[in-house]
């Protein structure tokens, strides 16, 4: 959705996230995981440190939340993103 800033002509690029229930609560643990992270522990990690601790709160939020047998791909999707 755009969005006319009140400055005029600039256009601002609004995402928002309708998730509801389930979905809504297993997208918030590990956003709030990931921000506890960010702003206690490290601020300005590297890319590499941040993609390994945004795999780690996954992990983490799943085993919290009671879905630690919840495979993070199905072969199937693993199949078309994989690269020949």
């Amino acid at each position: 959705m755009l969005e006319l800033d009140s400055g005029g002509g600039h256009q601002a690029s609004i995402r928002r996230n309708i998730t509801t229930g389930l979905e809504r609560s297993i997208l918030a643990r590990p956003r709030d995981l990931m921000w506890d992270w960010t702003i206690f522990v490290n601020l300005f990690p590297d890319p590499i440190t941040r993609t390994e601790e945004v795999r780690t709160c996954w992990s983490e939020a799943r085993t919290q939340l009671g879905f630690p047998d919840i495979a993070d791909a199905t072969p199937a999707s693993n199949e078309q993103v994989s690269y020949p």
